[in-house]
């Protein structure tokens, strides 16, 4: 007899005694339930008990989650949360070393479970956590073991960051600052002021105050990637609370102290693989440094500024006059501003008044700031373009101010310059870090490649959007195979000519034409039943393979992973957390099910809660882009496995 859809045949566990196989009404009322178990085990006062999922974090049983429970789970029987609870505090609170070292040790296995989480705060268990990393009487495990847990406590929002005591964070600063501290403890103290820092503008100041840059750089050196990593997370979350004037005096100061050379040659080109968490570290930093440019990309040329007006009249002699001759020497006023309008209509500018150019914004005045940059640094390369192509009669000319204006908001688009960090990308360039002022180095390749391209097209003025589109696919074409080092972007990109990116569109076009051509459609459409077969069979197997997540939360990015996929026999959804830098678990391992049967659907982008709880800031746009939602029932009521991808080619 098939049994009621709301029975469920599971097993219960206790320690020393022989598993129960009960048939579980989920109608039923919990208390009920295990009033059933703890007779049939013959124990009194069934209130003290609980029911836990055996596997995983061993989350409680409630009358919330119940559903959760399927045919064929596990589950034990433990003690009451509240009890657990008052005997952990016990625990805390005892004189004995290890007394209190085996409590924080169930504490740190038990907190990522809300039930038993409201429970320990309720009974002030931070506050006594707190006490133990203010004491900081244990400077090994216990201390390493109490910042964890209270990471745990902290991570569920129960508690506000800006509750947090000064002394208290003061204390954890001091086990940053400190030279002979235990290599478990200060990552995990890292992590807190990085949650301080991006949870409490007041607290991060004090961190900022506290915490000096030179220390975060020692952190950085020492060969640990996981005290690194941290460090270059508290770091990148100082630069963004910090106002513009601040992120560029730390930005120079850091760059002073040789952390670009650090980075690219100790942790870009180290020997270990470079991990998610850092990753994303670098690509914030990157992003910070450029974002010290918007203001001058945003900033138009002001005509009466006698700096810019001199600014401009050296580009104009760095091409014109011989160095030590001076314009029209012995000339009228009125024949020297004339001789001055022709040249700057010579060196590429579209008014005789080259303010009027760069009244635009973007680019604004970073585009006078690259043609300086270009004229010092490559006096000879901007001599030749300029001179070369002034002295052309054939219409063929490449004016190079208008290319640089342009190349410049282009290279602004390409890099985000001035766009907010995603949460999520990874997507830094090491030739970012290879040398200083890359983006000026960056424009220097890039306004040579304009000429070549402008040549190898034989374009004329009315072909520079043409010009300058193709520029963008080369530009583009050459970021995305992440070159790393500047010289290896030049060879590359030197090497995808106006020919070979015609015969790259090319190709991709007949891609495109081949498979609409009507052979091909109706042999695609005889071919479409096994091709559908195995489109499905493939999609399963990579179902099964499973995928791990990165958890994002709307406070900040989170360090921790988790791993879903489907079961082999495609019936249900295994999933749960998993550690950094371990492989892919056994599906068997997984704590947590969700059942095939009960999925309602699949959400994308905006109709995902987790992307509606976000709301629709700028630095969600890529969050939005790889979310994705699986609603189920969830007994009465529709819940949510919230997901984002960790790439658009996941997503698709």
């Amino acid at each position: 007899m098939v049994p009621p859809r709301n029975v469920v045949k599971i097993a219960v566990q206790m320690r020393d005694a022989i598993p129960q196989l009960i048939q579980l009404d989920q109608a039923k009322p919990l208390a009920a339930v295990l009033k059933e178990v703890c007779d049939a085990w013959s124990l009194p006062h069934s209130e003290r008990y609980a029911l836990q999922f055996a596997d995983g974090h061993r989350r409680y049983i409630t009358e919330n989650n119940r559903t959760e429970i399927k045919n064929g789970s596990i589950l034990c029987l433990s003690t009451a949360p509240d009890l657990e609870a008052e005997r952990l505090l016990r625990g805390l609170q005892s004189e004995s070393c290890e007394g209190r070292r085996e409590a924080l040790q169930h504490l740190v296995l038990l907190a990522p479970d809300m039930t038993f989480t409201r429970e320990v705060i309720s009974r002030d268990v931070l506050q006594r956590l707190g006490s133990i990393i203010e004491d900081g009487d244990d400077l090994g495990e216990v201390l390493a073991l109490a910042l964890r847990a209270f990471l745990e406590l902290m991570e569920h929002g129960v508690v506000s960051w800006e509750t947090l005591s000064i002394p208290f964070v003061r204390k954890v600063v001091c086990y940053v600052n400190m030279n002979l501290m235990d290599a478990s403890v200060q990552p995990l103290a890292l992590g807190l002021l990085e949650s301080v820092t991006l949870s409490s503008p007041a607290l991060g100041q004090l961190v900022k105050s506290e915490v000096p840059l030179d220390r975060l750089l020692v952190h950085l050196q020492v060969m640990n990637q996981q005290l690194q990593t941290k460090a270059m997370a508290l770091l990148t979350a100082l630069l963004q609370g910090a106002s513009a004037a601040e992120r560029k005096h730390m930005l120079d100061y850091l760059w002073q102290r040789n952390l670009r050379q650090f980075i690219y040659k100790n942790i870009i080109h180290s020997a270990a693989p470079l991990g998610d968490e850092m990753a994303h570290h670098l690509y914030v930093l990157q992003a910070l440094t450029l974002g010290l440019l918007e203001p001058r990309m945003r900033t138009p040329l002001d005509p009466y500024s006698q700096e810019q007006r001199e600014q401009l009249q050296a580009l104009r002699q760095a091409a014109f006059e011989p160095e030590g001759e001076s314009l029209g020497t012995g000339l009228s006023a009125d024949r020297r501003r004339s001789l001055c309008a022709r040249e700057f209509r010579k060196l590429g500018f579209s008014n005789s008044n080259p303010a009027q150019d760069l009244e635009r914004v973007p680019p604004g005045l970073l585009a006078l700031d690259n043609m300086l940059y270009f004229s010092r640094h490559a006096p000879s390369a901007y001599s030749r373009f300029v001179l070369e192509n002034s002295s052309r009669e054939d219409k063929h000319e490449c004016p190079f101010a208008r290319s640089s204006i342009q190349l410049t908001v282009l290279l602004c688009e390409l890099l985000h310059v001035g766009e907010p960090c995603s949460e999520t990308a990874q997507d830094f360039s090491p030739m970012f870090f290879g040398q200083d002022q890359s983006f000026h180095e960056l424009f220097c390749v890039s306004i040579q490649l304009l000429n070549k391209t402008w040549k190898e097209m034989r374009a004329t003025q009315e072909d520079f959007d043409k010009v300058t589109q193709v520029v963008r696919e080369q530009l583009a074409r050459t970021l995305a195979l992440k070159p790393s080092s500047l010289e290896l972007f030049r060879t590359k990109v030197n090497a995808l000519t106006y020919g070979e990116v015609l015969r790259l569109r090319q190709t991709e076009r007949l891609h495109q034409e081949g498979t609409l051509a009507p052979p091909i459609l109706e042999l695609r459409e005889k071919l479409k039943p096994e091709l559908m077969g195995l489109i499905r069979q493939q999609r399963l197997l990579r179902l099964c393979e499973g995928t791990l997540f990165r958890k994002i939360s709307s406070r900040r990015r989170q360090d921790k992973l988790w791993f879903c996929c489907l079961s082999p026999n495609h019936k249900v959804l295994q999933y749960g957390d998993v550690e950094e830098g371990v492989g892919p678990p056994a599906p068997e391992s997984l704590p947590e099910q969700l059942p095939v049967a009960d999925i309602r659907a699949l959400l994308t982008g905006k109709d995902c809660p987790h992307v509606r709880e976000k709301g629709s800031g700028k630095q969600n746009k890529d969050v939005c882009e790889l979310a994705f939602s699986v609603s189920y029932d969830h007994g009465e009521e529709e819940a949510y496995l919230n997901f984002v991808a960790p790439s658009k080619r996941e997503m698709g």
